[in-house]
């Protein structure tokens, strides 16, 4: 035997009988394991998260909120994770346009969990939980029939307001932070008795909740950038919650009524407007915004048209979903990918799982559009499901006036439509990718892939020798 035909022999052993090092894992029952990360691997991960807002820092506070997420509150999390899609895309479009950090949007994980719903012992409302008496000086309606801390837009803008505020006289996000929590008397005092604006030295000084504030605020940045590695499924809400327009209403009406107009279930109507105590939008001389599902707004603006609204020139009842494919081509990437498909990044990656916002060359993407605006190769959805993985898709090809496509032919007869200021390409191949979980080996994982070798998994991840793939780390799969 050849000396090179040796090693290759030893590698294959090595990787059929030894697992993935790591800690053994506890678990919540006995399906969902749930990993214990040394201090040292959360160090890491924390040092390597994106924030402009504050410091990533890990102590004793930061690791048992971020136990917490993962192991003691687990469903909850998992809601949350779920949330993002509706809330982050809103909290971003308002933080970009103020020039404040995007990260900000953490800071409505630590007040409501992403429940706009939510009321705190000392009767602090919605998703940024604002005491009545703060939402009504930052300009919100709070009475008997609507209460605008709901609001995902209204309280939004107001706690924006209310954050610049802050800012501008701390100019430090963490003490801004913090004076957003107990306010800036409390902050004052503690600066002056340590003598210091560094949030770290003086938190001693503060409430004992403001002091776990910003801790708990970095794990909610933690958790949201790294659920997957603590095997965190984010439980999604409805297709129908997440692709949504809005029109301005002037005359009262109630939900029912909406319901009965549009067809959409009076508990989707409900959580997208949860401002609405009563059920019933209340007539204003202003109007108050209606969000619904995009493809039932048609539906409604026949029955009552809005004069400023966006939608009047479409025609047509309920509209349908239509499921998209589409391969990763050289110079994509998720933002502009967004952008083509009229959709959020966030949207991408809950329907593709992606835990973080980044592509591959050839990588196949899953996107949901409604009828009126697709703009690539689809294939045709019934009305919504809440298992859409379940559904029998029919193949139908659908063409839009504007712009002009283009066929592209793509591996097992899959077709896209590009614009026609795009180059056709070469058929690439897809790929699938697998997280490596704890005591998994090698072998566990090609057989979950059929037609995988370990010589695939070897090349295609440039791993070479015993240098073994730590758990958490991301493999590249062929699908055949």
């Amino acid at each position: 035997m050849s000396l090179n035909k040796t090693v290759i022999f030893f590698v294959l052993i090595l990787f059929f009988g030894i697992k993935v090092s790591s800690q053994n894992p506890t678990t919540t029952s006995s399906y969902t394991p749930v990993p214990v990360f040394s201090d040292q691997e959360l160090e890491a991960r924390i040092k390597n998260l994106s924030s402009l807002a504050v410091t990533p820092h890990l102590d004793r506070v930061v690791k048992s909120y971020i136990k917490t997420y993962s192991v003691l509150k687990r469903d909850r999390t998992e809601r949350m994770l779920g949330k993002a899609v509706l809330y982050f895309p809103i909290f971003e479009k308002y933080l970009l346009e103020n020039n404040m950090p995007a990260d900000i949007k953490y800071l409505s994980v630590v007040e409501s969990a992403l429940n706009p719903e939510a009321i705190s012992r000392v009767g602090a409302g919605g998703l940024w939980q604002f005491m009545p008496g703060t939402g009504k000086e930052y300009g919100l309606k709070i009475n008997s029939k609507i209460d605008e801390r709901r609001d995902p837009h209204k309280s939004t803008k107001a706690a924006i307001k209310y954050l610049k505020r802050l800012y501008d006289k701390y100019q430090n996000w963490e003490l801004a932070l913090a004076a957003y929590n107990s306010g800036p008397g409390r902050v004052n005092r503690a600066i002056r008795r340590g003598k210091s604006k560094n949030f770290w030295k003086i938190k001693k000084y503060l409430p004992r909740e403001t002091r776990n504030y910003v801790p708990a605020f970095v794990a909610a940045n933690y958790i949201v950038n790294n659920y997957h590695l603590h095997y965190l499924s984010p439980q999604y809400p409805e297709l129908d919650m997440q692709l949504t327009d809005y029109t301005r209403v002037y005359r009262s009406i109630s939900f029912r009524e909406i319901s009965e107009i549009t067809g959409t279930p009076i508990f989707i109507i409900q959580s997208l407007n949860p401002s609405f105590k009563q059920g019933i939008i209340p007539s204003s001389r202003n109007g108050y915004y209606l969000t619904l599902p995009k493809r039932n707004m048609p539906a409604f603006l026949r029955a009552f048209p809005s004069p400023d609204s966006r939608n009047n020139g479409v025609n047509g009842g309920r509209l349908e979903y239509f499921k998209s494919l589409y391969y990763v081509q050289p110079g994509d990437n998720i933002d502009k990918l967004a952008k083509l498909f009229n959709c959020h990044r966030r949207h991408i990656m809950a329907w593709n799982n992606l835990p973080q916002p980044y592509l591959t060359r050839g990588q196949e993407l899953v996107i949901y559009q409604i009828s009126n605006s697709v703009s690539v190769h689809v294939e045709k959805l019934p009305p919504i499901s809440q298992k859409l993985e379940k559904t029998q898709l029919k193949e139908e090809t659908i063409l839009s006036a504007s712009p002009k496509k283009e066929k592209v032919i793509l591996p097992q007869k899959k077709e896209i439509l590009t614009p026609e200021n795009k180059q056709p390409v070469a058929p690439k191949p897809s790929f699938k990718y697998h997280y490596i979980r704890r005591n998994e080996s090698i072998l566990d994982i090609i057989e979950q892939y059929d037609g995988v070798s370990i010589q695939d998994i070897l090349e295609l991840n440039h791993i070479k020798g015993n240098n073994l793939p730590s758990v958490g780390t991301r493999l590249k799969i062929i699908e055949n």
